[in-house]
Order: structure tokens, then sequence, then C-alpha cells
């Protein structure tokens, strides 16, 4: 049920992220590349097609992280994205190479203490309680380093992943791992220290890695996600503009939306959706429900309205003051800007939409919101 855009939401004259991101893995390998979007803007979908794409030739050997399944980044420490992608790559050598050596299998196993931590017993404290402590003192040097010495639990990592990387490095295999879910589970602090840790330590191994960055970092002033990696592409949480495109018609056709409703009908979900292809979808799903709680064989216009309102009401629901302030601005003067926390959360939080055209971005407050707005507010 996917249909797969046809260029860069922020530039249709050029290709699809997709694409660009699957040539450059194949043409650089070690590339590392950032998607950068709002939740439910398709990243997920843009990573899954490059996933698909890669798969075109044989020394391909591709990994797909979801951040959410194998750990919790709220509370792991650097390393972690090392261990998992070691592990999993371990996985592989035994079905594509035969059975790996001794060494590779000591150093998996390794990885696999590091990654999930060990028990162990003693008979006895292993310390005295009069022993010689030290004092470290540090003295800084003359210049900053751009980033931090890696850590030495993320260094020894790196040497393990390093030795189970080996075999698939003498066969000449193209490693390409992809890591979703980050930008949902860690704050931009948090994927900092991830980038400058784990990403960084991949670096000259031959790993291409794709991750999905946070979108606050894409309004962050000190610019780190374009001075950090090779390629950065953005989708906006609004991917399209559904008066200029008949790509979210065709989202809603392709499940089969013409045998449901009318015409009209699709024009409002994908108007009111804002563009935001999961808004697209849980307006269409929601719709769909109200038409069957009233045992109705097609979804009604007043269906697709009682939608719309949910949506809405969803958005509005704990708008401060302040915030209702800038939606307000937005919509009389058509003044919007992301230069403060409550302007950002309005951009993460999809109550304000951000859209791009020939070149510039503009910002447009939810359509579904607005139909909702207090009269006060609009």
């Amino acid at each position: 049920m996917v249909v797969p855009p046809t260029s860069d939401p922020r530039d249709p004259k050029q290709p699809p992220i997709y694409e660009v991101f699957a040539v450059a893995a194949e043409l650089n390998r070690g590339t590392q590349m950032a998607l950068v979007g709002g939740i439910g803007s398709g990243k997920t979908t843009e990573l899954l097609l490059t996933m698909d794409r890669l798969r075109r030739h044989d020394d391909a050997v591709n990994v797909f992280l979801d951040a959410a399944e194998f750990t919790d980044f709220a509370e792991t420490n650097p390393g972690a994205m090392l261990a998992a992608i070691g592990l999993r790559l371990f996985a592989r050598i035994d079905k594509r190479f035969g059975e790996p050596s001794k060494q590779v299998q000591s150093a998996s196993a390794k990885l696999h203490k590091l990654a999930l931590g060990t028990t162990e017993w003693y008979d006895q404290e292993p310390y005295s309680e009069d022993g010689d402590y030290g004092v470290p003192v540090h003295v800084p040097g003359l210049m900053k380093p751009r980033f931090p010495e890696l850590k030495e639990r993320v260094a020894e990592v790196k040497d393990l992943l390093g030795t189970v990387l080996s075999p698939f490095l003498e066969h000449d295999s193209q490693v390409t791992v992809i890591v979703d879910g980050l930008d949902r589970l860690i704050e931009p602090t948090r994927f900092r220290e991830f980038a400058e840790q784990d990403l960084r330590a991949v670096r000259g191994m031959q790993v291409t890695m794709i991750v999905a960055a946070p979108l606050l970092l894409w309004y962050d002033n000190s610019r780190f996600l374009q001075d950090y990696f090779d390629i950065v592409r953005h989708i906006p949480a609004a991917a399209i503009d559904p008066k200029e495109s008949g790509f979210l018609k065709a989202i809603l056709k392709r499940r089969g939306a013409d045998e449901l409703m009318s015409a009209a009908s699709v024009s409002d979900i994908c108007r009111f959706s804002g563009g935001v292809l999961r808004d697209l979808l849980e307006l269409a799903q929601s719709a769909a429900q109200y038409a069957y709680r009233d045992a109705e064989d097609r979804i009604g216009k007043q269906h697709v309205r009682a939608a719309i309102r949910q949506l809405g009401n969803r958005y509005l629901a704990g708008l401060g003051t302040t915030r209702i302030r800038l939606i307000r601005r937005l919509l009389r003067d058509k003044q919007f800007s992301p230069n403060n926390s409550d302007s950002k959360d309005l951009l993460v939080g999809r109550q304000v939409l951000e859209y791009s055209k020939g070149g510039r971005d503009y910002f447009l407050v939810h359509p579904a919101l607005v139909e909702v707005l207090p009269e006060h507010a609009r």
C-alpha cells in the first residue's frame, strides 16, 4: 500500500530521499546520513524504501535497527548502538560466510556481555577498606577538541565490532546500518552524545550509517547536524501541500477510498490532514469508524467532519496562552519563527506545519486545529 514519493519533499526538482540515501551508500562506503522530520511525516517509510533499494546488489549487507525494539536509549550508555550493530552482524556471518572464526566468536561473546551485562559472585569484598586511592587532577590543554574523546567502554566496543565486521570487509561487502526511532526516544542533547561517541567510532570502518535524528536539531542554531553528518535530509511534517499535489489522494485510493466515500470527502480528508501522512490515515480511519458506528455502508460528509473535529481537538488539548497567542499571530499576520521553545514545541507537536515551495519555507496552522479553535483565537 506504499505510494513512493517521486521527489524530495523540500525540492521537487531533486530525486526522492530514499534514492539519494541508497546511491550515497553504494558509492561512498562509510558515509553517515541523517533524516530529520516530525512524528508521522514518513521517515520510517523513507528508511524502509532505502533498505529495499539497497537490496539490488548481491554484496549488500543491510541492517535495520528500530531503537525501540532493542534498547531504552533514555537509560542506555554510549556504546549501546555499536554493540547492537555488532550482535546483529554476527547473526549474519554463519549464513553468509560459514562458521565464524574463534576470534570473531570471542568478540561477539564479549559484545553480548558488554551489551546486556552479567552477574558475578564474590566470596569476599573485591576491595579492601584501607586501599590507597589517588585523586585525579585534570590539566586542560591549549586546544579544545572538536568532539570529546571516545569513552573507554565505547573504544572497547569499537574494537570488538571491528573484529565481528572483519569477515564482511574481507568479502568486500557493502554494509549499511539504518537506525530508526532515535528521534522519538532521546532528547537532542542525548542524540548528540550518541553521534559524538557511537557514530564517530564507526567512522573509518566502511560502515554506512543512516539515522533518524530529532526534529529539534533541525532548528538548532549550532548546525550540529549539518556539520557532523555528510548528508542531511529533512521531511517537513506536512510532506506535501494537499492543494498542489495528487500524492495524498493516491495514498487513499490505493487503500480503496473510491469505494467507500465520495470524491469530495477524499478531498476534505486530504485538505484537513494538512499534508501530514499520519493524520491523513488517521482521518480516513476515524471517518470509517464513525460510519461503522452509524451502520452505514459508505463514509458520509458528516463522518468526515466528525473525524476532522476529533483530530483538531486533540491538537487543541493542552495549548496554553502563550502558544495560542503564537497561533493567533500566525493566522492573523502570517508571521512565525522557530526561535524559541514554544514555537519549536508547536512544530514538534504539529499544531504548526512547515511547508516548502520554490526553496522557501513557510508555516501554517494545522487546518484541523483551525476548525476547532475558539473564535477569539482565530
